[in-house]
């Protein structure tokens, strides 16, 4: 018998952000956007800081931070990531003064090379990035 939907969890270090089932879950993984359907062959993938939507019908979209991304024969998603926020409950103004700073500092790295400090900046702008395109599409 075919699957005819996905159970999926949202799942952040501070706890469930969304639990539910639906039809469709869009993800941003490392290699890009892509798509999950009912009856999906099983994968674990990495996602980075973007867009998840769950639902193509009543879409459910929220700004992710980086994570992995499961899958199991049973269409069970489990979503793991750092933060997730609702975009209906994304701050833009914020999203938006958080981006421009870690913009501005990481303008001025130049060439140098990448450490821990220059990896939580990237990280700080693609969450802020991630929040702005939740709210944007």
């Amino acid at each position: 018998m075919a699957q005819t939907f996905l159970g999926v969890n949202l799942v952040t270090p501070k706890g469930v952000v969304a639990h539910t089932e639906t039809d469709s879950v869009q993800a941003p993984g490392e290699l890009g956007e892509f798509e999950l359907l009912p009856g999906h062959v099983p994968m674990l993938t990495a996602l980075k800081p973007g867009v998840l939507t769950i639902g193509s019908k009543a879409r459910n979209r929220y700004a992710v931070g980086p994570g992995y991304l499961r899958i199991d024969p049973a269409g069970s998603v489990e979503i793991l990531v750092e933060q997730a926020v609702p975009a209906s409950d994304v701050d833009v103004e914020a999203a938006k003064k958080d981006l421009a700073a870690a913009d501005a500092e990481l303008g001025k790295w130049g060439d140098k090379p990448q450490d821990g400090d220059y990896t939580n900046l990237v990280a700080k702008s693609g969450w802020a990035r991630a929040r702005i395109d939740a709210v944007s599409h």
